[in-house]
């Protein structure tokens, strides 16, 4: 390779259906280190040409989280890798798509889908041309979610102008076994990434760019070096020493877009940590999030906050972190930091749902005002089953707390579980209308077996029998009986779950009424500092306005947070009679004031923070952004 060919550098691309508002933190990583090893490297956001092509809100709605199930995105490009009948695609259409959204939106769909579906051939020469125009020794396509058939498509055109150009696969659609099977089916793809490539990928690439000859590097499948090696790349065990991504070429797009910002608010990613404590310890049977890299790793405070700060220079203090959970160490470093740094942060995390006020008071504090603390159902057997390692009561507290603090929760309501009790969905049913002033699920699911999950891997263990999720074999259409080598997403059937449609029809009804009256529904302590408490109670129809005694406002204080009955009458017991709290605290358990669970209770009216129900994002955004002097925008 002559010194002209070194000079040539690498083209990472990432194409559509990925997101308008967050970069790709992966391939920001990649190319920055890329950059700072000397090597050329440009970063092309196909995804905003095709928003510009398809129209901005469009792309927005066929790629919104709500029908990410039914791969919508995958089947706009499908059949630019598959041909199939036309008769296949109007089944998708009318058959799997209207599992995923209403009625109404189904139709809006359908039209927004054809109409992007036919411009999508002319979209992908487009952007092969473009890139073959340019050169490059070598191209990196970026492929997570619902990227995998465009980013096929985009290999196949480009090799057709360039076959001389290698083009290497990475991301989390190429996480062991998935990208091996890409390897094989494609013929275009000459290497793949498997696993965490921010080092093998930059060695990989240096030493192609010294010899002309893709090299044997760990994690990097090729064709030379034998494509039925599924091992992964080494995990990388010092965060500290990874580069602070630049955004540059994501925000230099998403300002290039007509109309974007009127829509859409930009906010850069960060990450500051890798894998799963948890899950290291207990995982979770249906999460198949860190495939094989769940070792737990995480960056000093120092450094994070060196790079919270930097971006927030760059780009702004919103920002959305990345990690599978919260370091519980960072509960007394980085949060404190955060809290007392000069930037206005508003963020989110993902974290367990053992919090406390501390917790609670530490994230609000720092600017963690979105968490998605993994709730997923309110009865403790079935968290049990899925090792979740919390109970009901401590997932109500959480809501709870958050309520109190101004704090977001996103959650989901999963069901099905093998082996569930169908009667817990009854009591949860019951239990919901009492918990009509906090953050209801976003949704109503059933569970599904994740490739990586332990219900996936071992699904003898659980009785369970699985396929690849319905919509695959429209999106797949060409791989036959091999579809079950490209899906993520598996449905379960056996071990009684078939009937938790119908047994767990009065929990959905539950959470679309909570869905439906939220906002409205408000409970909460209207004088927190007299000594006998009012509460002002409309979770249902009416509103109520109760008086309560010294002893059961008292009994509410001591129930603040999750406390045992036997503690209670304890701490109460110089000041009343033992009859006296027992009776006390059923008549407060009889208007459901408090919610038990195994001899513990929580008192369900919110104190503090100036909320009587729990706040929407756009209500925290907007109070945190005034707070801070800064103007509110979308």
């Amino acid at each position: 390779m002559t010194p002209h060919e070194k000079r040539r550098g690498v083209h990472i691309v990432s194409l559509p259906f990925t997101s308008l508002q967050y970069p790709n933190l992966g391939a920001s990583l990649l190319t920055t280190a890329l950059r700072g090893r000397g090597i050329k490297c440009a970063l092309d956001y196909f995804a905003f040409d095709f928003a510009t092509r398809i129209g901005v809100e469009s792309y927005l709605m066929l790629s919104h989280e709500n029908f990410y199930q039914a791969f919508l995105g995958e089947w706009i490009f499908s059949d630019l890798v598959f041909e199939r009948p036309e008769d296949l695609d109007m089944e998708y259409l009318a058959t799997v798509l209207p599992d995923f959204a209403e009625p109404l939106e189904v139709l809006q769909l359908m039209s927004l889908a054809l109409s992007a579906r036919s411009k999508t051939r002319d979209f992908i020469d487009s952007c092969a041309a473009s890139v073959a125009a340019q050169e490059p020794a070598l191209v990196g396509v970026t492929t997570s979610f619902q990227q995998n058939l465009a980013s096929v498509a985009f290999a196949k055109a480009l090799k057709l102008r360039a076959p001389h150009i290698p083009i290497i696969f990475g991301g989390a659609n190429c996480e062991a076994e998935l990208g091996q099977n890409l390897l094989k089916q494609f013929d275009a793809i000459d290497a793949v990434c498997s696993g965490e490539g921010d080092m093998s990928f930059p060695t990989f690439v240096e030493m192609y760019l010294q010899t002309g000859v893709l090299p044997n590097v760990a994690g990097i499948l090729t064709r030379e070096a034998g494509a039925t090696d599924s091992q992964t790349t080494p995990g990388v065990l010092d965060l500290d020493a990874l580069p602070i991504p630049d955004f540059s070429d994501f925000y230099a797009s998403f300002d290039g877009t007509p109309g974007l910002s009127d829509l859409l608010q930009p906010a850069p990613t960060i990450e500051t940590s890798r894998g799963c404590w948890w899950g290291a310890k207990h995982h979770c049977t249906f999460c198949g999030l860190n495939g094989n890299s769940m070792a737990y790793r995480s960056k000093s405070p120092e450094r994070a906050l060196t790079e919270f700060r930097h971006q927030a220079d760059q780009y702004g203090a919103d920002f959305v972190v990345v990690d599978n959970i919260l370091d519980y160490a960072y509960f007394d470093s980085l949060l404190p930091m955060l809290r007392d740094d000069p930037h206005p942060y508003l963020m989110h995390y993902e974290v367990k749902s053992n919090l406390f006020p501390k917790h609670i008071d530490a994230m609000a504090k720092a600017g963690i005002r979105k968490i998605q603390p993994g709730i997923e159902t309110l009865d403790t057997g079935i968290l049990k089953l899925m090792k979740k390692g919390v109970t009901a009561l401590q997932n109500i507290q959480t809501l709870k707390l958050c309520a109190q603090a101004g704090i977001f929760v996103d959650w989901g309501f999963i069901f099905g579980f093998p082996d569930e009790d169908p009667q817990s969905y009854q009591r949860m049913a019951d239990l919901i209308p009492h918990l009509h002033h906090l953050q209801p699920p976003a949704a109503f699911a059933p569970v599904r077996a994740d490739r990586f999950s332990p219900y996936f891997s071992r699904p003898a263990d659980y009785n369970v029998d699985l396929s690849p999720a319905a919509p695959y074999r429209y999106i797949y259409a060409g791989v036959g009986e091999d579809l079950g080598q490209f899906s993520y997403h598996h449905q379960m059937s056996g071990a009684g779950i078939d009937a938790a449609h119908e047994y767990s029809r009065c929990t959905r009804t539950a959470v679309t009424n909570w869905i439906e009256c939220h906002g409205q529904a408000l409970y909460y302590i209207e004088d927190q500092t007299a000594q006998d408490f009012t509460l002002i109670d409309h979770r249902g129809p009416s509103k109520r306005r109760s008086h309560l005694s010294r002893l059961e406002s008292d009994i509410i204080r001591q129930c603040s947070c999750i406390n045992s009955y036997h503690r209670v009458v304890e701490q109460l017991a110089p000041d009343y009679e033992t009859k006296e709290i027992e009776a006390a605290i059923d008549g407060l358990l009889e208007i459901s004031a408090l919610v038990s669970e195994r001899r513990t209770l929580l008192a369900l009216p919110l104190a503090g923070g100036g909320y009587k129900c729990a706040p929407n994002w756009s209500e925290i955004r907007a109070r945190n952004l005034q707070e801070a002097g800064q103007s509110v925008e979308a």
